[in-house]
Parts: C-alpha cells; sequence; structure tokens
C-alpha cells in the first residue's frame, strides 16, 4: 500500500510541476513583444543636458558622460559630493522628454549641498 502512495504522489506532483510548466508558456506566448522606444528626440536630448551639465559653474561636473537611449538618460563618471550627484541628477531630468535618469556616477568626497541652478525639490 506505501508503494502505491509513493507513486501516486510521484504522479500528482509531475502532474502539477507540467501543468505549472504549460500554464506559464501558454501566459507568455500571449504576450505581446515590448514597443520600440521613441528615439528621434535623443540627440536633443543629448545635447541639452549636456549644455545644462556645462552651464553649472560653481559646482564641477565636467566628468560626467551623457548618453541617451529612447528618452532614458545614463550618466557616467564621478562627482564630488551628494550636492553634485543631486544637480546633475536634477538638471538631467529637467530636460524635456526625458523619461526617466539612471545614474552611474562614482560618488567621492564633497560637500553635501552644493550650488545648483536647478531648481531644488521642495522635500
Amino acid at each position: 500500500m506505501e508503494r502505491y502512495w509513493r507513486s501516486a504522489a510521484r504522479v500528482v506532483g509531475h502532474g502539477a510541476l507540467l501543468l505549472y510548466l504549460l500554464s506559464v508558456t501558454a501566459c507568455s506566448a500571449l504576450r505581446r513583444p515590448l514597443p520600440e522606444p521613441d528615439r528621434s528626440a535623443d540627440g536633443r536630448i543629448l545635447t541639452d543636458v549636456s549644455d545644462r551639465l556645462e552651464a553649472e559653474r560653481a559646482t564641477d561636473l565636467s566628468n560626467i558622460r551623457v548618453e541617451v537611449d529612447g528618452g532614458v538618460v545614463l550618466l557616467y563618471g564621478s562627482v564630488q559630493g551628494i550636492g553634485a550627484w543631486e544637480c546633475a541628477i536634477r538638471n538631467a531630468e529637467l530636460v524635456p522628454g526625458v523619461r526617466t535618469v539612471a545614474d552611474f556616477l562614482v560618488i567621492g568626497r564633497g560637500p553635501r549641498v552644493a550650488p545648483c541652478k536647478a531648481p531644488r525639490d521642495p522635500t
């Protein structure tokens, strides 16, 4: 009798696994492919973000490289302090057409608050 229950448990276990795999593959087959992001404004966004970063004379943002892909701004490089980091991100976010900003910035020692032309978030 014990052998019967063990084999029945294996069959049920395999059946549950098969049912799970079928449901996962069926759901993924119904999913539509993601639409291609609009890259028509990427050149303008790149220029505008770079210009805003260069215009920040009081805060050194010269070690930042900017890339744009489908309205997503990617910031690479290093800044001196949290204040400069916030200033760089804020300037990138203010450019029209930017969907989001992803920063890959290394934050070195520096001031917590830095002078920035971009308006500060009230929070």
